[in-house]
């Protein structure tokens, strides 16, 4: 693997890329840059056969006019249409090949991915391996399928801009490798809170170890767009952003916020009652510590402290973990900006470890 790699994550108002080295396992964040497109290029995380063409040509331009060097990208997989998660016990047929095991068992089972379509591609986490009361080899996993024609879509977009793909990951799972986790009392769990602006990600892990990811539409920063748009009778773009970041007193707007924070409240505290239903009846889940908010849609003016007082799990806007080095120039929306390129750089902190 090359020492650096650019990591792209794709959004649905542009591509966040962040260009990585990794020298003695030091990582570094070399470069970062944003790249938006016009509305509607990518729609909830997918880029649609027509538009691979025009996104590969401006991502190719975009690369060389910011002085990107690495031609090794991995990419983002992040469409609550095209990628299906689950957590499962699933049984174990070759003790030393967790993943060929796994996967062979969601072919077999089609309801292990509830609603994935036949042509998946497969992957896992895998928690424990064990052996259930009749004796059989069983894994404790986290599930993972996305759709082939996403994959391909986004493949063909590297390939057609100069780019070598050296892997893929689910940008929740990026942003997790990327981000500084808190020292917490064993057991306890933290949820990293993605807000996109059509996606809104949910992962629930303890001290890095991921257990359950949950992608949801209608909770993102776009929906947030809407309800103030509605309230003020003003759809224009540049004053509906400056609403979103900016201490305001406007009641229509504060309206707008109350309602968004009461949806994505209840999102979050969704996708734990899910990841808790997953335990044996008798057997009580972690707890979570705290929240953790990252991607734009995290630089909402109050969110953190909204979400802490509704949930009561306390809430921060994430930052790098500790040993990523490196301060370049970031794109856009306010003082604490790492939060919008934690996926690129996890993604390619992934190739690269």
């Amino acid at each position: 693997m090359a020492d650096k790699v650019i990591g792209i994550d794709f959004g649905s108002t542009g591509l966040k890329i962040a260009e990585v080295s990794i020298e003695k396992n030091a990582v570094t964040v070399v470069k970062q840059a944003y790249m938006p497109l016009d509305p509607g290029i990518i729609r909830s995380g997918g880029i649609s056969a027509e538009n691979v063409d025009l996104v590969a040509s401006e991502l190719k331009a975009f690369l060389a006019g910011n002085k990107f060097t690495s031609r090794d990208a991995v990419m983002g997989i992040n469409s609550a249409a095209d990628v299906y998660v689950n957590r499962a016990i699933t049984p174990w047929h070759e003790p030393k090949n967790y993943q060929t095991a796994v996967g062979f068992d969601i072919i077999a089972d089609e309801s292990l991915l509830l609603g994935a379509p036949a042509e998946v591609i497969i992957d896992a986490v895998v928690f424990e391996e064990f052996k259930d009361e009749d004796g059989k080899r069983k894994v404790d996993a986290l599930l993972i399928g996305v759709g082939h024609k996403l994959v391909d879509a986004q493949l063909e977009v590297l390939q057609k801009a100069g780019l070598n793909a050296a892997g893929a990951d689910l940008t929740g799972l990026g942003s997790l490798k990327a981000s500084w986790i808190a020292n917490r009392t064993p057991g306890l769990l933290d949820v990293i809170v993605d807000i996109g602006q059509d996606v809104t990600s949910v992962l629930i892990h303890e001290g890095g170890k991921p257990y359950a990811l949950t992608l949801h539409r209608g909770v993102g920063g776009g929906d947030l767009d809407k309800l103030i748009a509605t309230n003020l009778q003003d759809d224009a773009r540049d004053r509906v952003i400056k609403e979103k970041v900016s201490f305001n007193r406007d009641y229509r707007v504060q309206q707008a916020m109350d309602q968004y924070a009461f949806k994505l409240t209840t999102t979050i505290q969704g996708a734990f009652a899910s990841y808790a239903n997953t335990f044996p009846e008798g057997r009580r889940p972690p707890q979570p510590a705290g929240l953790t908010l990252i991607g734009g849609g995290s630089l909402v003016h109050n969110l953190p402290a909204t979400l802490q007082d509704a949930t009561g799990w306390r809430t921060m806007t994430g930052r790098y973990a500790i040993d990523i080095a490196g301060d370049p120039e970031r794109h856009h929306l306010g003082p604490i900006l790492s939060t919008d390129y934690m996926a690129a750089v996890g993604l390619a902190m992934g190739a690269t470890a």
